[in-house]
């Protein structure tokens, strides 16, 4: 039994509670979509790209946008490799759920200490040297 499986248990915390509080606390709210677009609008600015984020105050968006699905906390749960992101947004759900029954937050170690993770992509560099 995995360390997140056991911890759900014990918390009494399912997969659809994490997906409905994944799914509210990651939307955008108004001001993460004017961030976004004012983020974007700057890259596309020839005169404003080489500047910083943080010199324009432009701090990026509260939520990711899309919250975890039931699958993908059940493929958690079942120690099926997941993304970094999809493991982030699980924490972050459940620590508002725990917040929400009054009890102390959990980091990323605590849940899936011991799973594997799904690599990421290889840098270009890496893959072109590969096929040479």
């Amino acid at each position: 039994m995995g360390t997140l499986k056991s911890f759900l248990e014990s918390k009494k915390i399912t997969s659809t509670q994490i997906h409905n509080t994944s799914k509210r606390i990651e939307m955008w709210d108004a001001e993460s979509r004017t961030l976004l677009v004012k983020r974007v609008a700057k890259r596309a600015d020839k005169e404003m790209a080489p500047k910083k984020y943080e010199e324009l105050n432009l701090a990026k968006p509260k939520g990711m946008g899309r919250g975890v699905t039931v699958k993908q906390v059940d493929a958690a749960v079942a120690e099926v490799a997941v993304p970094r992101k999809v493991r982030s947004k699980i924490l972050r759900a459940v620590n508002t759920i725990l917040a929400a029954k009054k009890e102390s937050a959990v980091d990323m170690k605590a849940l899936f200490e011991g799973t594997k993770h799904k690599p990421g992509k290889k840098a270009k560099e890496e893959t072109k040297g590969a096929k040479k």
